[in-house]
């Protein structure tokens, strides 16, 4: 029984990081936020992916590319 409840808190504290990560992006600046969506676009576009053509890609994969190099 007490596996279940640990598996409930620990889904708990999940949600309660994820509302708090939530909440504070919503209330950061628009323009560091558009700055945040540059260097990540930027760098799924250069280096080793530097073949990409930049209107072709998606945003998730722009995404996947920086959190798999950058252990997200």
């Amino acid at each position: 029984m007490s596996r279940y409840i640990w598996a409930e808190l620990d889904y708990r504290s999940n949600k309660a990081k994820e509302r708090m990560l939530r909440w504070i992006a919503w209330h950061l600046p628009k323009a560091l936020v558009m700055w945040c969506y540059f260097r990540v676009v930027g760098y799924a576009t250069s280096d080793k992916y530097g073949d990409t053509i930049v209107p072709e890609i998606t945003a998730m994969e722009a995404i996947g590319r920086f959190s798999q190099d950058h252990k997200l």
